[in-house]
């Protein structure tokens, strides 16, 4: 398949995948599903994408990262830069679909659970990236667990987003801005 072709392909499984997850859950996450959806033969999934797995994984990441905003400047406009595109991709439903039906599946089926855990490593993460910086620019203490400061900048809008199922306004991007970086601020002694 020339390079064009694979991904004209692509596009249109990975957005078979999205439409699937919408719609019908990871339920409806089959390779008859998704090729019908995409208007390609099973074979032509089944030969790029052997597992259902690395398909969604893929699918997953690409929403992440599909429009990423640049994390430059100092430490406080890059945290609020990263909080706000948080928000913005956890209010869109494709995503919010996509990162339920990973997580869902990981809980059980192996080759799910070895992606997530990759794909979520936060030593390698953005958030933890952002962290560590921070304390090495003395914007943020350095005694600080770095993962647990990855859960406190995640975990609101998670739970809003998942749990309350409501969306985040601009007003708790900013919310949550100020308040880790006064937790997080270097204390005396």
């Amino acid at each position: 398949m020339t390079d064009a072709r694979f991904e004209r392909t692509r596009a249109a499984v990975h957005e078979a995948v999205c439409t699937v997850l919408v719609d019908e859950g990871l339920g409806g996450l089959t390779v008859d599903r998704i090729a019908a959806e995409a208007g390609v033969a099973r074979s032509t999934v089944y030969r790029n994408w052997p597992d259902m797995a690395a398909l969604a994984c893929e699918v997953f990441d690409e929403l992440a990262h599909h429009h990423e905003v640049a994390l430059t400047g100092d430490v406080p406009t890059v945290l609020r830069a990263y909080l706000a595109d948080y928000a913005e991709r956890l209010n869109n439903e494709v995503y919010t679909a996509v990162l339920l039906a990973v997580i869902e599946a990981a809980n059980r089926d192996e080759t799910f659970a070895d992606v997530h855990r990759a794909m979520f490593d936060q030593t390698r993460s953005r958030a933890g990236d952002i962290v560590r910086r921070g304390q090495r620019e003395g914007y943020f203490d350095a005694r600080l667990d770095d993962r647990q400061c990855v859960e406190d900048m995640v975990a609101p809008f998670l739970y809003r987003r998942l749990v309350k199922q409501s969306t985040i306004s601009k007003a708790q991007v900013n919310e949550l801005h100020a308040t880790l970086l006064q937790r997080w601020a270097v204390r005396g002694g």
